[in-house]
């Protein structure tokens, strides 16, 4: 019986000795309860900082740690600059050689939390890739407006874990 408890001790032991490095939680300051959002768009596809502000508003207001604010009464700033876009090609119509049935859209994007007063930089994240599939639709219009929203929203909920989650 004794042996029993000390194996099933020890194994206990050994299992939570695995984690000793771990944290779950917020990265951010405890003095950082509101953010003000600056979207700013690199990329020559023109337009889609529109919806990656809407989505990342919406996440952060999903997620509930920052209140997005205006900028004067901001805690701090997330600065989040869209560096690359691409549209690739997935499948094609099968007998139709160049016609596309779905594509792939890949946003890029760099995403800084500073101090709204000082200006101070919290957390950086360099590369954040929002992606999303979609069919080809009507026109390759139509297929980026309907694709755009997946790709925004996959962006934000990647750009906000980075920003507010320890792992």
């Amino acid at each position: 019986m004794k042996s029993a408890k000390f194996l099933l001790f020890s194994v206990l032991a050994l299992l939570l000795s695995g984690c000793a490095g771990y944290r779950v939680g917020s990265t951010l300051p405890k003095s950082v309860k509101t953010v003000y959002l600056a979207i700013e768009n690199k990329t020559d596809e023109p337009s889609i900082e529109v919806a990656v502000q809407k989505a990342l508003r919406a996440e952060l207001q999903m997620d509930g740690r920052l209140e997005v604010r205006p900028k004067d009464v901001a805690d701090a700033v997330l600065s989040v600059t869209l560096t690359g876009f691409t549209l690739d090609p997935l499948s094609y119509v099968r007998n139709q050689g160049a016609l596309v049935a779905e594509y792939r859209m890949t946003l890029t994007a760099k995403a800084v939390l500073s101090d709204a007063q000082t200006g101070e930089v919290i957390l950086e994240t360099p590369s954040v890739l929002g992606e999303a599939e979609f069919p080809y639709t009507a026109d390759l219009t139509s297929t980026k407006r309907a694709g755009m929203p997946k790709a925004a929203n996959d962006l934000a909920n990647k750009v906000v874990s980075a920003t507010v989650t320890a792992w």
